[in-house]
């Protein structure tokens, strides 16, 4: 009956799991590409510069009164802060590496409490 567990996997055009790098250059040119790049690779990603960006505004907004921003503006203000907690709930499930040193100390500290066997090494 090895039959039944005939299971074959058919990958049609744009199906599947699919992996895509967001080049700078297939972004509107607003610059140079060869800048793009450098920053991508020696300063931060597009996401952590949104991140820090975020934060900012987080800031300074929670610095003035959110009131007086009007409906759009709260309006905007409830799905960033919404947007901001998304991620940190996604980051949280997958488990990054610490950003800190003293947060890896912490991290290794609570592993250590959960594994007793680790406490050797």
């Amino acid at each position: 009956m090895t039959w039944l567990n005939f299971n074959p996997q058919v990958h049609w055009p744009f199906s599947g799991a699919v992996t895509q790098d967001i080049h700078p250059s297939l972004l509107a040119k607003a610059g140079s590409d060869e800048t793009e790049v450098r920053v991508l690779r020696e300063v931060a990603s597009y996401g952590k510069q949104i991140g820090v960006l975020s934060d900012l505004l987080l800031a300074l907004v929670a610095s003035v009164q959110p009131k007086k921003l009007g409906p759009e503006g709260e309006r905007a203000l409830e799905q960033l802060c919404q947007m901001v907690g998304d991620i940190q709930r996604i980051k949280g499930e997958l488990n990054p590496l610490p950003d800190t040193p003293d947060a890896a100390r912490a991290l290794i500290l609570a592993l250590k409490e959960r594994f007793p066997e680790l406490k050797t090494t």
